[in-house]
């Protein structure tokens, strides 16, 4: 009996086995069918992803902080002249020069503010704007009377430079030019003057600084004298291209007194006005009342 349910398990299994492959038109699997739905799975995630927005993108960025810019230079600025404020009372022994500037206070100059041009040569061209003025200065002096082989210089700025020397090829000027052939004068005018040196890309070429062509000066400069009588100067000196300096328009007055303890005052008027009208002038004198100028305060 063990036998022959032994054999016809074997049997069962082997008909169940002949009932698998026996229809080979009938044939099952899930090969093919599992690649193609994992593929379309695949697929549909794919499309499916979640993909983010322009808005979303500028967000992000936007969260990220801007990374540090270094501050530029500052803008230039026109030039202003300051001094240093003086004790209210003059130094002991001495007395008080008060120079008040009446006026706009402004000067300017240009780059061609020589005090006498030449004479335009005949057949040239002249230049416009051509520049001979590189700098400038404003100086305040005293001559004190028996004592004019020292004159004092009281007060002088720094020199504002209005032009400098640059290659031409920093300028955009003075390009080379291609080799012309030799230049033959007609029979006619042997002596033809010769034309003007040309200007090549290392020829130095003046360069016009147009921000520190105005100058702005205090309300007031003090000055401590020795007690007499001043002959007192302003003056505006242009530095040439030639670097010579050269006074353009000054101002005096003489017969200033300055007494031991006092303050005198000195009206004096810097004004530019319509054009290139500059008014530097020194108008009066006069000595103040006693209760504006107590003598020096006692040492220590």
């Amino acid at each position: 009996m063990m036998l022959k349910a032994w054999g016809n398990l074997a049997h069962k299994r082997r008909v169940a086995g002949r009932g698998i492959t026996a229809a080979p038109g009938r044939r099952r699997g899930f090969g093919p069918t599992l690649v193609s739905g994992v593929a379309a799975i695949f697929l549909t995630g794919v499309v499916s992803a979640p993909v983010a927005s322009a808005s979303d993108r500028t967000a992000a960025r936007s969260r990220t902080p801007p990374a540090a810019e270094a501050p530029g230079p500052p803008p230039p600025r026109p030039p202003e002249i300051s001094t240093q404020p003086l004790p209210p009372v003059p130094a002991a022994g001495k007395g008080r020069l008060a120079l008040l500037i009446g006026g706009n206070r402004r000067w300017c100059t240009y780059p061609d503010d020589r005090l006498i041009q030449p004479p335009p040569r005949p057949g040239k061209i002249q230049k416009r704007n051509e520049v001979f003025t590189f700098g400038y200065k404003f100086i305040v002096s005293a001559v004190k009377r028996g004592q004019a082989d020292r004159p004092l210089m009281l007060f002088e700025s720094p020199v504002f430079r209005t032009a400098s020397w640059l290659p031409a090829y920093k300028l955009g000027q003075g390009r080379k030019n291609h080799p012309a052939g030799p230049i033959v004068a007609p029979e006619a005018n042997p002596m033809q003057k010769p034309k003007e040196v040309p200007k090549g890309p290392d020829t130095l070429v003046p360069y016009w600084h147009d921000v520190n062509r105005c100058v702005t000066l205090p309300e007031r400069m003090d000055f401590d004298l020795d007690p007499g009588t001043y002959d007192v100067y302003l003056a505006f000196d242009l530095l040439n291209r030639d670097g010579g300096w050269v006074h353009r328009t000054t101002g005096y007055l003489t017969d200033v007194s300055v007494e031991v303890a006092r303050a005198t005052r000195l009206d004096g008027l810097i004004n530019l006005a319509a054009g290139s009208d500059r008014q530097v002038e020194l108008q009066g004198s006069m000595i103040e009342p006693e209760a504006t100028a107590s003598p020096g305060a006692p040492g220590p």
